[in-house]
């Protein structure tokens, strides 16, 4: 599914139009620079919770790292960009959990890993030194882009005239029939000048997000990628009869 970033969006004068390519399995790719985007992995979550003491089964750091991977490697990218929370907790950062990430880093060798840093991984203090970032920010400006953890942390004055690409919110969508049926899933969410990436862990939970003039929904799959912006809009309202 494509959508473009118009003149409407981009009010930056170094700014131009865009192209945004989202993809089946909770991503996205810039195909100007075969940048692919992702956010709130939160690698390790499980393992935070087992050692509180709740019992998690483990495998989902090794499917989302293998999904990352295949994504990688279907549309060639050059560049990952991962739009925060990278990790969810200190505690859940063990040291299978790293070297996990490190042993999928290495079969991406030609492809630069950039973390724009989101709040969880603020909690981990300093990112361990030998998994394979290039480069960490709290926020990334690449005209007419601008990268940022959360969608209300306005950080530069410059950032505020940009097409804005974020996470954090883990958004959802439920639309109901008249029948009463209904299903929920991740979404992508764009209003002017933000588009709002889904959680790509597997292991995360969700905002519930209700439908807004100007505002654009895509249900988020693995196996595809939907706009149901008109039928969220007639649920929503049903449901508010």
């Amino acid at each position: 599914m494509r959508i473009e970033c118009t003149s409407d969006d981009l009010q930056h004068p170094a700014a131009t139009a865009a192209e945004i390519l989202l993809l089946p399995g909770r991503a996205a790719v810039l195909p100007a620079t075969r940048t692919l985007l992702v956010s709130d992995l939160h690698l390790g979550k499980a393992a935070t919770f087992r050692r509180a003491g709740i019992p998690m089964p483990e495998g989902s750091t090794q499917e989302d790292l293998a999904r990352l991977e295949r994504l990688v490697a279907r549309h060639q990218i050059r560049r990952l960009l991962i739009v925060g929370d990278l990790f969810h907790a200190k505690s859940g950062c063990t040291d299978q959990v790293r070297e996990e990430f490190a042993a999928t880093r290495s079969r991406m060798a030609d492809t630069e890993i950039v973390l724009v840093i989101g709040n969880h991984d603020r909690s981990l203090g300093r990112l361990p030194a030998d998994i394979g970032i290039d480069a960490s920010l709290p926020f990334l400006d690449e005209p007419p882009f601008h990268f940022i953890h959360e969608p209300s942390n306005e950080v530069t004055a410059s950032g505020r005239d940009l097409f804005t690409i974020s996470g954090h919110l883990h958004p959802t969508l439920t639309i109901r029939s008249p029948s009463g049926d209904r299903i929920s899933d991740r979404c992508f969410v764009s209003e002017r000048g933000l588009l709002v990436l889904p959680a790509f862990g597997s292991f995360t939970g969700g905002q519930r997000i209700l439908p807004t003039d100007g505002m654009r929904l895509w249900i988020a799959r693995d196996d595809g990628v939907v706009e149901v912006t008109r039928l969220a809009q007639l649920s929503d309202r049903g449901s508010r009869r």
